[in-house]
């Protein structure tokens, strides 16, 4: 029989992509975000823009020396590819799209209450080089700090 509940990372990334599918246009946002996916494949087929795939890094932990004796540290790294599809101006529409998905991390930067902080680290541009593919792409790595007991991982504390 498998544990019960999830892993407080799986968790962490369902939050971020349902924050980010609730990007939308309007008052607050410039993007309509289309589609938010998981990275499942290589090569991924994106055919709705604006769109964002999120790809887990990895996690630094805690060194033993730093460590509580009842709690592990986390600090879990994602990246989030946005891409945009436009042929005049990729620089405007991928900087708002940025714009955007950090402001929509920092809405609640607890994750729903299982992290303690979520931040941008970076974000770095990619345009278009040929016409034929009007296609913009801006990697973005966000960092959650997390924490969850040493006997359950799937606990957030």
């Amino acid at each position: 029989m498998p544990p019960s509940g999830s892993p407080v990372k799986e968790a962490i990334i369902d939050n971020l992509q349902t924050t980010l599918e609730a990007i939308l246009g309007g008052a607050a946002y410039y993007t309509t975000v289309a589609l938010v996916s998981r990275i499942n494949t290589v090569p991924i087929e994106v055919k709705d823009y604006p769109a964002i795939i999120i790809t887990p890094l990895g996690t630094d932990y805690d060194q033993p020396g730093d460590a509580t004796t009842l709690a592990l540290h986390g600090s879990f790294k994602a990246r989030l590819t946005l891409i945009v599809r436009t042929r005049d101006n990729a620089s405007e529409a991928l900087e708002n799209f940025i714009r955007d998905v950090h402001k929509a991390i920092l809405v609640d930067i607890t994750r729903g209450g299982i992290a303690i902080n979520s931040r941008m680290l970076s974000d770095e541009v990619y345009y278009p080089t040929q016409i034929e593919e009007p296609v913009a792409v801006a990697d973005c790595v966000v960092l959650v700090s997390y924490r969850t007991l040493r006997t359950d991982l799937n606990q957030a504390t």
